[in-house]
């Protein structure tokens, strides 16, 4: 039976791999699959050469020592989690196929022992990686098998403590009890070398050893040999409590899977933040018809995306209120870093507020039965989404002025203070905002299969190579957008100030020719998009992406 269990744990994993790599043959995985194994290449590269340059240390050195004080810390504190459900993590699937099939409690565990293989190994991987340790994968591998373990009996063991009355807050009270203890006396000690927080220690300790990569090769073996038999301990105890965790599963499934929902709607900007929030105004009887996208989307933002610009709303609170209650803090190093937020917020405002074309595109062949042709209907889910992030831009920049014109401040932020920056940045906001728009909107339309994520999706290299694809195309298609304006911008401000220097006509002069370069672009673009989305064809490119 193990052979069979090892079988089908190991011929999935297979078949994941060999799918992943399929996938390959498209080219839009292998790019992005090349983009993102460059990405982890240039991060983790420089670990590869510095792994054999790590200091070797002693078993009872005070970095093992500190290493196992938080992992005494975690092995005490999973026995205080809330819940107290036996269930085992698995898909839908395979509880049908478990369940149903003439096994014990012990042959799951091995199943999903088996299974979670490949990933903790992959984890080990990455965690060395980032460690600068290449020589603890295998330890890695066998702290996290065992600590996988322990976790699935720390599991049935809470629930077997709750039928027999003993529940969360009680739990809560022991493990606060024992961790607040041992960190009392520690302190109190100032020094890990007492009787008690040695036998505390004592089985964390072998779990450091076995972790790190710069221990001596005996204390290693030594320290791997007893994880591994924590983690068998832990099996046996696990297949052997009397808990009914067939329930648990089908429960803690159902949770996952709302969890999953949860998150793809979250990237799919279709997580909704503020359930309650009332219209921005009471849409007409009657009317033209671009109000209605515009009012849909109205509601859609606000609903949606507002939760990222309330955590900045309260971070440049934060800030402010620093200066406030801290003199000694220097007012320019707030100002500079409320500054950064501001220029930050149109770059973020395109991804927050992405309730237009992203939102709609697979509901394109409704969007087409409107009495609107293409243009209308592009601008008006622009509309939206442009609004809300020139009200926030707006609204922070004109926070960050009023903060800088009430600070003494110096340099190089004094320079932003003055009015005549204060009125090109706020003239130059609005533009900026409805050209990120387009490029959203118009990447949507253009590469759908770049920027629309189906269920099946490869996850891994692949993706984290597809996001970096699409942040620098974004940024490539902003700075070309850009050097019309910028070339204009160069004989306007020389014009301007040979002749209106000194007069309220030298802003205009600035600024004005610029601005149009970028409103005509905007135009001439929404004007080509609509065109475009007059003969998009969703069964030739959607279908094959959201089936």
């Amino acid at each position: 039976m193990t052979g069979a269990l090892a079988y089908v744990a190991l011929t999935s994993i297979k078949n994941r791999m060999l799918m992943s790599v399929r996938k390959l043959r498209n080219v839009r995985y292998l790019l992005s699959a090349l983009f993102g194994l460059a990405y982890f290449g240039m991060m983790f590269g420089r670990n590869f050469r510095g792994a054999a340059r790590v200091r070797v240390m002693g078993p009872g050195s005070f970095g093992v020592d500190i290493m196992a004080s938080v992992i005494f810390v975690l092995l005490v504190a999973v026995w205080a989690w809330p819940s107290d459900d036996a269930g085992i993590a698995m898909s839908e699937s395979e509880m049908q196929f478990l369940f149903s099939a003439p096994l014990r409690r012990r042959d799951i565990l091995l199943y999903r022992f088996f299974r979670n293989q490949f990933a903790l190994l992959f984890s080990a991987l990455m965690t060395s990686l980032v460690a600068s340790s290449t020589r603890s994968v295998i330890g890695m591998w066998f702290f996290f098998s065992s600590l996988s373990l322990y976790m699935t009996m720390v599991q049935q063991l809470r629930a077997k403590l709750r039928s027999i009355g003993i529940g969360f807050v009680i739990r809560l009270i022991a493990v606060v009890a024992i961790v607040g203890g041992a960190s009392w006396w520690a302190v109190h000690k100032q020094t890990f070398d007492t009787p008690l927080i040695q036998a505390l220690l004592f089985i964390p300790r072998f779990f450091a050893t076995a972790a790190l990569g710069n221990i001596p090769l005996p204390q290693r073996l030594e320290s791997l040999a007893v994880v591994a038999a924590i983690g068998f301990l832990s099996f046996v105890i696990s297949a052997t409590v009397k808990v009914d965790f067939e329930e648990g599963s089908i429960a803690l499934s159902q949770k996952k899977s709302n969890a999953v929902t949860r998150q793809r709607s979250q990237n799919d900007g279709q997580w909704i933040a503020f359930k309650r929030l009332p219209p921005p105004f009471r849409l007409a009887e009657s009317g033209p018809p671009e109000i209605a996208i515009i009012w849909k989307n109205l509601i859609a933002s606000l609903r949606i995306g507002m939760m990222p610009v309330v955590i900045i709303f309260c971070v440049m609170t934060f800030l402010i209120g620093e200066s406030l209650f801290i003199p000694d803090l220097p007012g320019s190093f707030i100002g500079n870093m409320m500054l950064v937020i501001c220029a930050i917020i149109p770059l973020l405002g395109a991804n927050f507020f992405a309730q237009d074309l992203r939102l709609d595109v697979t509901r394109i062949e409704y969007l087409k039965t409107f009495p609107l042709t293409g243009e209308r209907v592009v601008a008006a889910e622009m509309a939206a989404p442009m609004i809300m992030m020139s009200l926030v831009e707006l609204f922070f920049l004109t926070v960050t002025m009023i903060f800088l014109n009430t600070h003494a401040l110096n340099g190089i932020t004094a320079v932003f203070a003055s009015p005549q920056v204060m009125i090109c940045i706020f003239i130059f906001a609005i533009p900026i905002c409805a050209i990120l728009t387009v490029m959203r909107n118009a990447a949507v339309l253009l590469f759908p299969s770049w920027i629309i994520r189906s269920k099946e999706e490869p996850r891994g290299f692949a993706v984290t190579g597809q996001r970096f694809i699409v942040a620098l195309g974004n940024l490539v298609v902003l700075c070309v957008a850009l050097i019309p304006a910028a070339i204009v911008f160069l004989p306007a401000f020389f014009v301007a100030h040979r002749f209106f220097a000194g007069s309220p006509g030298f802003l205009a002069m600035t600024t004005l020719p610029p601005v149009a370069i970028i409103a005509a672009e905007v135009w001439i673009a929404v004007r080509w998009l609509g065109r475009y989305f007059d003969s998009f064809d969703s069964s030739i490119e959607l279908d094959r992406i959201l089936t």
